[in-house]
């Protein structure tokens, strides 16, 4: 009937039961509510269909609300759709609207009384679902219709932390121009900083920094270093960030060299890095790239004066863990360094 109005009536006079399921699992009501047939929908409702019905795991509002639709929304809103049902997932119909920035349908719903602060198995509300897809338009309507800004999740994450890891600018301004906790950390002592470094979202980061956040500095520089996100780290280095701070035990140089970062590299030295600073095992920068066979970084550690005799805990040097690893170009690099410094010690 592809939501012809007239179809559908005929169709209920000719006494089609109204609430059958196609082989989708869904009735007419929810393929109605989810392409957005408002009159359809209007008419299945007054031949008695069940608004509520299972729509193969989801509700019809929510279908409906994910997709925009605000007059099929009014319509299932004024039948009684029931507000709090959840999906598979346990989200709701607001949650379903926030996350796809359906801002006029998060207002309908709000003022027909959705729980603005409800959240999911997980904890997270539809605030963290807007914010987590950078929605500003959506995140408003719920900040504005009460959502709490400094809500969390059940691993302590907040929505300025959902914007961080999203990498939303916009939404993160709003938490903060609504009070959100600049300083929260989540159960793992992660800041919003953290959580838009460890993603290379410099923009947030610079609202973050000029908002007061230097909590978590360095552990932010650490994951910027370990993605290869040089601005971040210039930014957070120029914000204080030390490169002498270490990740789980690790020098900032070895998270460089490990993830084959050289722009990394040359930002740490130049910032005073130790060429040759050890993580717990004593394996550093040049015995990691040596033994993943990361040619540029090892010529470049070398070049910075990182020492080619130094061994780790297991007695290993970085030309002996390039062997090991069958990294003959990087074997012939150390020769052919050793041929050139025959003055240096052994």
């Amino acid at each position: 009937m592809l939501g012809k109005v007239a179809d559908v009536k005929a169709a209920i006079s000719a006494r089609a039961p109204v609430n059958a399921t196609n082989d989708g699992h869904m009735t007419a009501v929810g393929v109605a509510s989810l392409y957005g047939h408002a009159d359809v929908v209007t008419a299945l409702i007054a031949a008695g269909a069940n608004v509520n019905a299972d729509q193969d795991g989801e509700s019809a509002l929510a279908l409906a609300s994910q997709a925009g639709h605000v007059p099929v929304v009014d319509a299932l809103l004024a039948a009684k759709a029931d507000l709090t049902t959840k999906d598979k997932d346990g989200m709701t119909a607001l949650m379903a609207a926030a996350a796809a920035n359906r801002a006029a349908v998060v207002r309908a719903l709000v003022s027909h009384g959705a729980d603005v602060n409800g959240a999911n198995p997980d904890g997270a509300t539809a605030l963290m679902a807007a914010a987590f897809g950078g929605h500003v338009e959506a995140a408003q309507a719920l900040l504005d219709a009460g959502a709490n800004v400094n809500s969390r999740d059940s691993v302590g994450r907040t929505p300025l932390m959902a914007a961080a890891l999203g990498g939303s600018a916009a939404v993160g301004r709003a938490l903060l121009d609504r009070k959100a906790d600049l300083n929260a950390e989540d159960q793992g002592g992660s800041t919003a900083l953290i959580y838009a470094a460890a993603n290379g979202h410099l923009e947030i980061i610079d609202l973050l920094v000029k908002a007061g956040l230097t909590k978590g500095n360095d552990m932010a520089l650490a994951y910027a270093v370990r993605g290869c996100f040089t601005p971040v780290m210039q930014r957070l280095l120029d914000g204080g960030a030390k490169t002498t701070a270490q990740l789980q035990g690790t020098p900032m140089l070895v998270l460089a060299a490990s993830s084959n970062c050289l722009e990394a590299i040359d930002v740490l030295i130049a910032r005073g890095a130790d060429v040759n600073g050890a993580d717990e095992d004593g394996t550093t920068a040049l015995m990691h790239a040596a033994a993943l066979g990361f040619v540029p970084i090892v010529q470049r550690l070398l070049d910075k004066g990182a020492s080619l005799e130094q061994t780790n805990k297991d007695r290993q040097s970085a030309w002996i863990m390039a062997a090991m690893g069958n990294q003959m170009e990087v074997v012939d690099i150390f020769k052919a360094y050793r041929a050139a410094h025959p003055s240096e010690p052994r």
